[in-house]
């Protein structure tokens, strides 16, 4: 007798209904089991909804009575009718609404299914099952009971994520197309990916339902009776102990005695020797964005065959593997010696034991031939830089512990390693990973990823990067995330481009990556970022303000120890590879002397100045063919021409003139030396100082007395490179452009260190603030200030100006911590005079008779410039007179000259030479060719018999000297001279320069503002 009940929702999470007390009661006197009946329900209709037409369904029972059905008898206005309770979600799915009156029967009489094929409805259904299949193995029956073609059937994996399967084979078959579910029934899944590349329904029922092995039946191995573990494998080389080599053909695997029974269960212990079989089956990683080829690459996905009787999966096919205890291991981790299928280090495995199999004895002393042993270490050799390494690896360790106190972490722990291009960030950030790989507390696994290939990607590539990156370190965590060159990605925002992609990539980095994201950030726990940049300023802003990275760490350039052991390592490796090539054993290198001329030098450029040594010494051997030695011959070779990786986009001024070419100024050099030359030299000494050294000289003097010309001296003698600046060109009409000259000059010093910044006629550029109607000069002005002594200071950058008005220049700029002292270019006394024209005559040819104190002392008042000045006129004045003698008819050499003698042959007449200009140059050919064979020859003829004369040089007389002296005058006269000493001497008296305005008239001195 048909009976009619209320469709009622209540949250079951299975495919199985309650049923009303009326019939619940009944059931329960004759003692029906609910695996064995099938209910059918169809739905009556209804005179209000007449469009929903007929629908039915068959449903298992949970063996349980509908609650909401005594409920509603016990009310006083309670339904006649009974309720039949079953899961909203599975009710939808059949067409089924709340309180809606369906027909119920009662099947007791099914047959039994021996295989089922289902199909997922979606793809992401395929994914879940695929990744839970044990747990949905083992929960089936408890949640289905009955299987219809067409109809679909709901399972809940955890209990909380539903995933729906729609039956579309049964074996056998039936009239009614309904069949029970037993433990006997095989359930098959048919594969669906989201490329909806789909199986298509019949083979599946066709595998399904075939039971030949040879035919493709995916056949499990014996059921395990142990549920499995999810174990970490972690790769051999890391562990301090090696692994034994079985002989046998078995594969080993390798816990920890605690994970050993935690995966056997066994009631009494086993020996220590003793193996147990188990199946390994690693479990799928995130998929990559970036590969395209993944759907070809990867095989076809194969349907599961789910066993509902059995506990454990049966349909996947695993590696089986035989394990074993090992000391050293931490729990939840497992070592494969050997590969095991396609199980990589730092997967995740799925390991269960098959208690069904008798363990394998393997004695440690007899069952092994050898060792396990990985390739010989690597060791990178990171000089000047154990602060950094030490620090960044305790700051990773300290994170990691903390994270072990937590069960779930906001936002990812960052770490930022910044320093300029060249000077070993990347190497740093591998040198720290590789510490926390072997690290027993955290044996973390590395991603490193290069993000500078990703730059022109787009958003939506980029996007999706950034998840898989999370999600790659998720999966192997413990783990560390290296983002080698982050500024690529999230530069800081430029003027005159479009930044809204970078403020986009910005943002989607900050949603998933900050802790300070509005949603609910994944959990990070056991995730350690590390990035590397030029600079924290090349970064986006947001980063900073979001906290993203924890920690800054800045890698500076290595110093001379720190070059000297690079050098010597990199040497020593080079020579390892070159087993033809040695250091000369007579004359060892030294690295010492090689580290003080590769002052500013990244690890890269030392790295690549070894290398053309190297290559220099090749050729040598190529040529020569002596033995292979590298000398320090070839380091001077290979350093000509060679600029280092800092100093490649920075112009750099190169000079000739040395100390011995500046006459007099003693106290002036010996105050440079002692600032620009002292500290590079002498290092350690000056590194033990506590006070902060002197960075700024100014000089000034009158006009012609050396300024510039002991700058160019300095960039000689020094050994720094040498920036020169002209104060007026700094300035520029637009606003803000003579700012950001100064900022660029300052950032190239800082890029060239260590550097020397040289401004000519720095009262131009540097006057006194409130002077100029435009403002331009002051606030050049105020960016010298903040660059000369701001918060960030000047490292290894030094600041040399130089001025004839020194007065003019802003008193704020002359204080200590600028230009900490301000050296006098005075006007050259007798001696300094003296030493002068020595220094210039060294250039020319001087008569014996040509007395320098008698010029000296009559040239009282002349600067260096004019006493230069002097000696070329002088120079001239000869010149002169050798061009005068042979214009007004004296014998010149040329017309003294004998002419060849020449037979001409083989040419006609008519083309014989016949002009004088010919006869001339054909002489002087024929005059050249002799000179070139007497050389060659050695021959003892005179120069008068081959009829060449010598060469006659100029030589400079006292009376040219007089002559000269008679129209010179000096270029500085007295009155300014006077002026310009009065100015010297209250400039060095009062060091404030807290003068009066700048004196007007027309006098020296009148400036004209920008304006």
């Amino acid at each position: 007798m048909p009976r009619h009940a209320r469709i009622h929702f209540v949250s079951l999470r299975s495919s199985l209904v309650n049923l009303p007390i009326s019939i619940y009661g009944p059931l329960v006197e004759r003692s029906v089991r609910p695996q064995g009946l099938a209910i059918h329900l169809s739905l009556v209709p209804s005179e209000n909804r007449p469009e929903r037409g007929k629908k039915e369904a068959y449903v298992g029972w949970t063996g349980m009575a509908s609650a909401s059905s005594l409920a509603s008898i016990n009310s006083v206005n309670g339904d006649s009718l009974g309720t039949i309770e079953i899961d909203p979600q599975y009710a939808q799915a059949l067409g089924f609404l709340q309180g809606d009156l369906v027909e119920i029967g009662l099947l007791h009489d099914l047959p039994y299914a021996k295989s089922v094929g289902t199909e997922p409805v979606t793809a992401d259904d395929w994914e879940i099952i695929d990744i839970h299949a044990s747990h949905v193995e083992s929960t089936l029956l408890s949640q289905v009971r009955v299987a219809n073609i067409g109809q679909e059937i709901d399972v809940w994996v955890l209990g909380r994520t539903r995933v729906r399967l729609t039956v579309v084979s049964l074996d056998p078959t039936n009239k009614s197309k309904v069949l029970l579910l037993t433990t006997d029934t095989e359930v098959s899944i048919a594969p669906k990916l989201h490329n909806r590349q789909q199986l298509k329904s019949e083979k599946v029922s066709t595998k399904s339902a075939n039971t030949d092995d040879s035919k493709g039946k995916i056949k499990s191995p014996p059921p395990p009776s142990v549920q499995p573990h999810c174990l970490r494998v972690i790769p051999s080389r890391v562990l301090a102990r090696p692994f034994a080599v079985h002989s046998g053909s078995e594969l080993l695997g390798f816990v920890s005695p605690i994970t050993f029974t935690k995966l056997t269960k066994l009631s009494e212990p086993l020996e220590n020797d003793t193996h147990v079989k188990a199946h390994a089956k690693r479990l799928p990683p995130p998929t990559d964005p970036s590969s395209g080829a993944t759907a070809s690459a990867t095989p076809d996905p194969v349907p599961l065959v789910l066993k509902p009787g059995e506990k454990e999966p049966t349909t996947v096919e695993s590696g089986s593997i035989y394990l074993g205890r090992f000391e050293g291991i931490p729990n939840g981790h497992i070592v494969l010696p050997t590969t095991v299928d396609d199980i990589e280090e730092w997967d995740l495995a799925s390991v269960s034991v098959d208690t069904d199999s008798s363990p394998l004895l393997i004695p440690s002393d007899k069952g092994s031939t050898s060792t396990v042993k990985g390739p010989p270490p690597i060791t990178n050799f990171l000089a000047g830089v154990d602060d950094i390494l030490t620090r960044c690896t305790e700051f990773c360790i300290r994170t990691m512990i903390l994270h072990s106190t937590k069960t779930s972490v906001r936002g990812v722990s960052s770490l930022l390693v910044t320093g300029r291009p060249g000077a070993g960030k990347t190497s740093i950030v591998k040198a720290v990973s590789k510490r926390l790989q072997e690290n027993p507390k955290t044996y973390a696994y590395v991603h490193y990823v290069d993000v500078t290939p990703y730059a022109d990607k787009p958003v939506s590539t980029v996007k999706a990067l950034f998840k898989y990156w999370f999600d790659k370190a998720a999966w192997h965590k413990p783990s560390i995330l290296i983002l080698d060159n982050v500024e690529h990605l999230l530069k800081a925002e430029e003027e005159h481009t479009d930044s809204f992609r970078i403020r986009q990539l910005v943002e989607l980095f900050v949603y998933l990556y900050s802790s300070s994201a509005r949603s609910n950030a994944p959990n990070s726990r056991g995730i350690i970022l590390v990035a590397t940049a030029p600079s924290a300023s090349a970064l986006h802003p947001l980063l900073n303000s979001k906290h993203i990275f924890s920690e800054i760490v800045h890698v500076k350039t290595p110093n001379k120890d720190a070059r000297r052991d690079i050098l010597s390592q990199i040497v020593k490796d080079r020579l390892q590879l070159a087993d033809d090539m040695q250091e000369d054993p007579t004359a060892p290198l030294n690295y010492t002397y090689i580290a003080t001329q590769t002052e500013g030098y990244s690890a890269t450029d030392l790295q690549d100045l070894v290398a053309r040594a190297v290559h220099q010494s090749a050729i040598k051997i190529a040529m020569d063919e002596k033995p292979a030695l590298l000398t320090q011959v070839d380091f001077d070779v290979a350093q000509v021409d060679f600029v280092p990786l800092s100093l490649r986009d920075v112009k750099t001024q190169k000079s000739d003139i040395t100390w011995s070419d500046v006459g007099g100024l003693k106290e002036t050099k010996r105050v440079l030396r002692e600032t620009l030359e002292w500290p590079t030299k002498y290092g350690l000494i000056f590194a033990q100082s506590p006070l902060r050294l002197r960075s700024g000289l100014l000089l000034y003097g009158y006009p012609g007395c050396g300024k510039t010309l002991l700058a160019s001296a300095v960039a000689k003698e020094c050994g720094l490179n040498f920036i020169s600046v002209k104060g007026p060109e700094v300035l520029n009409k637009y606003i803000g452009a003579s700012e950001k000259t100064v900022r660029d000059l300052f950032e190239r010093a800082s890029a060239a260190k260590p550097c020397v910044l040289f401004f000519d006629e720095f009262d131009s550029i540097a006057p006194k603030r409130g002077h100029d109607s435009t403002g331009v000069t002051d606030r050049v002005v105020n960016q010298m200030l903040t660059q000369m002594d701001g918060a960030e200071g000047l490292d290894g950058v030094y600041v040399l100006a130089a001025t004839s008005r020194p007065d003019l220049i802003d008193s704020a700029l002359l204080r200590p911590g600028r230009l900490d002292k301000s050296l006098l270019c005075n006007m050259p006394n007798f001696d300094e005079r003296k030493d002068i024209l020595k220094a210039v005559t060294r250039k020319v040819a001087l008569a014996p008779t040509v007395d320098l104190d008698e010029i000296a002392d009559s040239t009282e008042g002349f600067s260096g410039a004019d006493l230069q000045a002097l000696v070329y006129n002088a120079n001239l004045e000869v010149v002169h007179s050798t061009i005068s003698l042979n214009i007004d008819g004296g014998s010149s050499s040329r017309e003294e000259e004998t002419p060849l003698e020449y037979t001409t042959f083989g040419r006609s007449k008519d083309k014989a030479v016949s002009s004088k200009a010919e006869k001339t140059a054909l002489q002087k050919r024929l005059r050249q060719i002799q000179t070139s064979c007497q050389t060659n020859k050695g021959t003892g003829k005179s120069e008068k018999n081959a009829g060449i004369l010598p060469k006659k040089q100029h030589v400079i007389h006292p009376e040219h000297f007089a002559a000269v002296l008679k129209t010179t005058r000096p270029s500085v006269p007295i009155e300014e001279r006077v002026k310009l000493d009065r100015i010297y001497r209250e400039f060095a008296s009062d060091r404030t320069g807290e003068l009066p305005v700048p004196p007007e008239g027309s006098g020296v001195g009148i400036r004209a503002s920008l304006g």
